[in-house]
Order: structure tokens, then sequence, then C-alpha cells
């Protein structure tokens, strides 16, 4: 049963919350730039971006063989160049996950490529993209999360799957490292970038 009274306790907070940043903050959600810095690539700018939303918290896409464990653990990522790479990956059988792999196949894999991720979050959060980086051996991208809104029925015990696919206008004929960093809140700038091994926080 939805927590409504938590639910709208806790955005009545970051609500609060939010007010109390914008003061102090420099920069807004909207117009987020983070410095390249020394760990950083070139940001991408020139990207198309589909996000999808799987009501349970399992895979929507995965390389190889199907997950076996009753309960598969959500994370990772899968680059995807060629046609090749393409036919090693698969697709749940859900809504969301068809919506992605409708976006990854229509691809023209002569001249673009996808890179794709995903994460388990509480249900009663969601994942904003905040931009990725270009490197001489792969990419890193940012994510924060952030309350949905106080009429979205959820439970805060529950988890559920958010997956995103990038289709960029240029192959890397050799992605072999990938990180990712995931700020807990969308007031803050985002923890530092590690590589990306699945986790499920937010």
């Amino acid at each position: 049963m939805p927590d409504w009274s938590r639910r709208r306790a806790l955005h009545a907070v970051g609500t609060a919350t939010a007010v109390a940043l914008a003061g102090c903050s420099s920069s807004d959600d909207d117009g987020f730039e983070e410095p390249p810095g020394d760990e950083r690539g070139d940001r991408v700018t020139d990207y198309d971006l589909r996000t999808v939303r799987a009501s349970a918290a399992e895979p929507v896409f995965w390389k190889g063989d199907r997950p076996a464990d009753e309960e598969p653990a959500v994370g990772g990522y899968a680059y995807v160049a060629t046609e090749d790479d393409l036919a090693d990956v698969s697709f749940g059988g859900s809504e969301p996950a068809e919506e992605l792999a409708g976006f990854v196949r229509a691809t023209d894999y002569g001249s673009e490529s996808t890179l794709l991720q995903q994460r388990s979050v509480r249900e009663c959060y969601d994942l904003r993209f905040r931009g990725v980086w270009r490197e001489d051996d792969g990419f890193q991208t940012s994510f924060c999360s952030y309350l949905r809104p106080a009429d979205v029925a959820c439970s805060s015990g529950d988890r559920q799957t958010v997956a995103v696919a990038i289709r960029f206008p240029f192959v890397e004929d050799d992605v072999t490292s990938m990180g990712s960093s995931w700020s807990s809140s969308c007031d803050r700038r985002p923890d530092p970038v590690v590589a990306d091994s699945g986790g499920d926080e937010s």
C-alpha cells in the first residue's frame, strides 16, 4: 500500500531543502555543467537519450545469456558499436524493455553507436541524466536522484529499474572503461566517478 503520509512528508522536506539550497547554489539542474577536471574526458553534447522505468527490480537488458538467478542483480552497461554487438544484447519482455530495444535497434551502426546503463532505484525516487564524457578508452556518465511527485503512488521499501540508452553520432573502436557518478540528490554536485559495478544506491 502506498506510504502516502511518509511520501508527502518526504516531498515537503525535499521541497524545503531545495528552497533552502537555492540561495547558496551556484547552478540549477537545467543549467548543470560539471567542470571537466583532471579525471574527465571531453563532454559529449550531441546525442539522443531514451530513458525507461520498469515496475520491477529486474534487468531491462543483459549481455550474453539471460541471468539464471531468481533475483538477478540490476546494473552494468553495454556499449553497442556494431550489429554483432547488438546481437549479444538481449532485452526483457516488459513494455519499457521493448521501448528501449526499439530505440537501440533503430540506430545506424555504420555511423552511430549506443551506450546502455541500468540501475535499481527506490520506488519513490527517480534518476536524472546529467551528462556524458568521452575518454580515450571509454565513457563516464553522471546521474542524480530526486523524489518523485507526491501524487505518484509508491512504497518506500520497493525498488524498480531505470535504464537509459544514449545514442552517439560516432563509433568508438575499443571501449574498455566505463565509469559513473551517482549523486543521491540533484541539488548538489555528483559524487566522484567510480567504475560502473552495477550498485543500487539512491
